[in-house]
């Protein structure tokens, strides 16, 4: 099952998810989530998203959009067509495409009602990928207004982008919600919102924390103010019939929270690894009753 889930920026937390087959596409799952989105909201995205439909559907509804331009697009990309508005923006025109692309789950009748036409911005700076080669990031917005909305802001908000995978890390690594022992749909979307409300439970304590100590709630760690939500719980039980002491304890735990700040480490290196091997066995795709062992040419060794 695949989860496309939408956070909120401002404070992290969760407010809306869609669940989908797990080789489905995000860009397939996107226009669900236009009802979580109210009109005004920007939506911060990578260039999965960036496609005509989409964007449509979101200035239709009111919604703004802040994302990469789509790798498809970047190809084709000639910076000398368009409205030169400075150095390193133009506000460009998007064309309808003629045919309905297969993956849309559009009626006949949604796309036909889609404008001809989109008045997009871009906005680049110089960016060097992962493999070192260097070259242009290029974000699209409908922020037209290039005096009210600074090129350097919009691709500094895009930089805060990653802000929502660390979030994600958060769920689904330090809440160790991965993988879900369940067997059925049903009990995976119970599951799902358990996860949320206990997502936004800590993110509110680290909001309460946040204030306490007049720092933004991005400087706090998660980890450590979770430790110190579950390791305090046991002290409140003895208070239930003393609301002043209950409340005098609380707000000792706030200011607990306020002094887990991050350490920032400028320019450290964590690349993802796994750092405990895995056993040289098979894995079991069968029931224990039926799955028989199979030699894997020395690695995996039958047991008497």
């Amino acid at each position: 099952m695949g989860v496309v889930a939408l956070l909120n920026h401002s404070h992290g937390g969760w407010e809306g998810f869609e669940t989908c087959d797990a080789k489905m596409r995000d860009t397939r799952v996107a226009p669900r989530m236009l009802k979580h989105l109210d009109e005004d909201d920007v939506l911060l995205a990578d260039r999965a998203f960036c496609s005509y439909e989409f964007c449509a559907q979101l200035m239709e509804k009111g919604a703004h959009f802040v994302m990469r331009l789509h790798q498809a697009r970047h190809r084709k990309l000639d910076w000398r067509k368009g409205k030169k508005i400075s150095r390193n923006e133009r506000s460009v025109h998007w064309s309808k495409p003629k045919q309905q692309p297969t993956t849309s789950e559009l009626s006949k009748e949604q796309w036909n009602s889609l404008p001809p036409e989109l008045t997009i911005r871009y906005a680049r700076k110089p960016h060097t990928s992962r493999g070192g080669e260097k070259g242009w990031l290029v974000v699209v917005t409908d922020l037209l207004d290039h005096r009210k909305y600074k090129a350097p802001s919009v691709l500094k908000l895009y930089k805060e982008r990653w802000e929502i995978e660390l979030r994600l890390r958060d769920i689904k690594t330090t809440l160790a919600m991965e993988k879900l022992a369940v067997k059925t749909p049903e009990m995976a979307h119970k599951t799902m919102w358990i996860m949320m409300i206990a997502y936004n439970l800590v993110r509110s304590q680290m909001q309460k924390a946040a204030y306490t100590a007049n720092v933004k709630v991005w400087q706090l760690s998660f980890k450590a103010i979770l430790d110190t939500v579950t390791s305090c719980h046991e002290s409140l039980k003895p208070l239930a019939g003393a609301p002043n002491k209950l409340k005098n304890r609380l707000r000792e735990i706030t200011s607990l929270c306020s002094q887990k700040l991050i350490d920032i480490r400028p320019n450290r290196r964590e690349p993802r690894a796994t750092k405990r091997r895995p056993k040289s066995y098979q894995l079991l795709t069968k029931p224990r009753h039926i799955f028989k062992e199979v030699p894997h040419r020395g690695n995996y060794y039958k047991t008497a």
